[in-house]
């Protein structure tokens, strides 16, 4: 049961207000229909006639009014605390199971009482006609209620722009705009007018007047954030600034909501309690929502994540002849690194270390070759999704324009496929060779007969769990790919390359020249070097902690999986040619898993850092590709 006062819970009964339930069950219901309004108006107007549905609105409505207190509902429902994203995030875990206990006036005990936890998004659609019928009736006619009423609003006002002050002068957003903490700010201007606003009597003549100032300049405040979100690019950003940035927003909006009530105009002011009987709503019923405030919270650091790994996507791209040629070649040399990647793995291997030593170094082996294909400028084919998911994403324009997406994805699936050739034009024949010489010419069998079948078996579609690890693979390939736009927009957020320059001790020893030098390959590089250790560091030790675990965890990768089947098929001379077709069926089936998933996490990412729900990402993506193959 919610946690009441006694007194309040002898009153609170759902048969003290059932005619009020009942027309909230019917609005619902009719929420669903075209004809919405239509047919709320027609509701509205019996329920004027019902004389025991207004005795139970008047009853309830005298009870909320003398007892809910407003301020805290002004001031936090829907606002994110100053606790900071991760104390809050943990905050909200630790309630979603064991809720605090509220005090007996507050307002989401009232709330949740009539209007439970459940979707109540049909608030936002009522038109302006009938919510003045609907505020006609609650409106407060006592001058009692009214008075209190107001005050509450003013004193919400005033904690708001004091908070809200706070936020402007914080050395987070000072450090990025020095002017923010100017004495001309306009947060201190602000809180001024806002504290001369609530001093104005109500019926005075100077209200309005005040009001325009309160609204001009939180105008200016709001600008100031908006030039943060605006210089994102140039700036970078971090999850704690999105946090402060987003926290100041809701403070605005709420600021705005809260002045408007006030306002003479009352299509103005029924559109602003709206508005703000919405906002309170939505928020009690997600207050302890994770999912919810982790999307909200971290929109703008995704959207620039998702912006440098779109950057580097259009790298993997052949727009003409000449840019898949030269795809095909540097697709060639990351091929070329994997064949020496692959036998150097089966080297340590040999050492018979720990899981956790030979975990350890096969990552590292593919991190370094991964670093090396980076700066050698050669193609991993399955890297590709991830960069040219989110460039696809990009291209989707303002409006989420579908149309921009299939000329540029019949350009990604051609360069795909040639990227994916010329990695295993050379893997796949290349370690049979090695394997094959080794064996004929010096007599050295690199797998014997038990390790080349489990080789064979450990890649066959059916008699093992390959097709799943290929999808697991696709899911590092997408990390990888986040991790590295991560660390690109931090690099940029932090002024690395700028730090580095301006190093008191660095400075003093090393010229100018070369520390811009320095500072420009971090800021190059230092995204794409942790990304690639991260994913070479995952790949390799993945089956030695599922090994560790005792799970069903590890990874298939289409030019390893294949460079190992080159081996194996080098290495020993008794084939079964059905079973032999039938694995490199399932080596090809790894491929297409790794690239599809990889391509369809990344996508559906960088989409929801542009406020599409996964299901619209999917729609737009299933379209187009409809669409590029009938051009074809």
């Amino acid at each position: 049961m919610v946690t009441f006062g006694a007194g309040l819970i002898m009153e609170l009964k759902k048969y003290k207000y059932i005619h009020l339930f009942i027309f909230l069950q019917d609005i619902r219901k009719l929420s669903v229909k075209d004809d919405f309004n239509a047919r709320l108006s027609e509701l509205l107007t019996k329920q004027k006639a019902n004389e025991d549905f207004q005795k139970e609105l008047k009853d309830f409505t005298t009870l909320f009014l003398e007892k809910a207190f407003f301020v805290n509902a002004f001031t936090d429902y829907g606002i994110n605390s100053s606790l900071g994203f991760f104390s809050e995030l943990i905050k909200r875990i630790k309630y979603k199971f064991f809720p605090p206990l509220t005090n007996k006036t507050e307002l989401s005990n009232f709330l949740s009482f009539l209007f439970g936890n459940k979707n109540n998004d049909w608030v936002n659609k009522i038109d302006e006609v009938n919510w003045s019928r609907i505020f006609s009736f609650l409106i407060l006619k006592n001058s009692y209620y009214q008075s209190n009423f107001n005050m509450q609003i003013k004193n919400a006002l005033v904690i708001l722009s004091h908070r809200l002050v706070t936020l402007g002068v914080d050395p987070y957003i000072v450090l990025k705009l020095p002017e923010a903490d100017d004495t001309n700010s306009p947060f201190f201007e602000l809180n001024r007018a806002i504290n001369e606003f609530v001093e104005t009597e109500d019926d005075s003549a100077e209200k309005e007047q005040k009001s325009t100032v309160v609204l001009i300049e939180l105008h200016r405040c709001e600008r100031i954030f908006q030039g943060l979100v605006a210089e994102k690019d140039n700036m970078g950003t971090s999850l704690h600034l999105t946090f402060l940035i987003k926290r100041a927003e809701q403070h605005i909006k709420r600021i705005r909501i809260l002045m408007h009530i006030f306002s003479a105009d009352k299509e103005i002011k029924h559109s602003a309690a709206k508005k703000l009987a919405y906002s309170l709503l939505r928020a009690n019923a997600e207050k302890y929502s994770v999912k919810k405030f982790v999307k909200t919270n971290t929109g703008l650091l995704a959207s620039r994540i998702m912006s440098h790994t779109s950057e580097k996507g259009e790298d993997y791209i052949g727009f003409s002849r000449n840019e898949n040629k030269k795809l095909f070649r540097s697709a060639m040399g990351g091929g070329l690194i994997v064949v020496f990647l692959v036998f150097i793995k089966h080297y340590i291997h040999q050492l018979q270390l720990s899981l956790f030593f030979e975990g350890l170094l096969f990552g590292l082996n593919y991190g370094f070759g991964f670093v090396l294909m980076h700066f050698l400028h050669f193609t991993l084919a399955t890297k590709q999704p991830a960069m040219t998911a989110s460039y696809i994403a990009g291209n989707l324009g303002d409006k989420n324009n579908r149309n921009n997406v299939t000329p540029v994805l019949k350009q990604i699936i051609k360069s795909q496929f040639i990227s994916l050739a010329g990695n295993l034009i050379i893997v796949l024949p290349l370690c049979f060779l090695v394997a094959f010489t080794l064996k004929y010419f010096f007599q050295y069998q690199f797998f014997d007969y038990p390790v080349a079948n489990q080789q064979f078996q450990s890649n066959h579609p059916l008699l093992s769990l390959s097709l799943f690890y290929a999808f697991i693979t696709g899911i590092f390939l997408t990390c990888a790919g986040i991790i590295t736009g991560y660390y690109d927009n931090k690099v940029v957020f932090a002024d690395f390359a700028e730090r580095i320059k301006k190093h008191p001790r660095w400075s003093q020893k090393y010229s100018p020249a070369f520390l811009s030098k320095v500072g420009a390959f971090v800021e190059k590089n230092l995204g794409a070097i942790i990304g690639n250790m991260f994913l070479g560091l995952i790949l390799g030790s993945a089956g030695n902690i599922g090994t560790f675990l005792g799970l069903p965890f590890d990874i298939r990768h289409i030019t390893v999986s294949s460079g190992n089947f080159g081996i194996a098929l080098g290495s020993v001379y008794v084939y079964h040619i059905a079973e032999l077709i039938t694995i490199f069926i399932g080596i090809l089936l790894i491929g297409i898993i790794n690239i599809f998933s990889s391509f369809l996490f990344s996508f559906i990412l960088a989409c929801t850092s542009r406020n599409l729900s996964a299901k619209e990402s999917i729609k737009i993506l299933y379209v187009s590709l409809i669409a590029a193959r009938r051009k074809n």
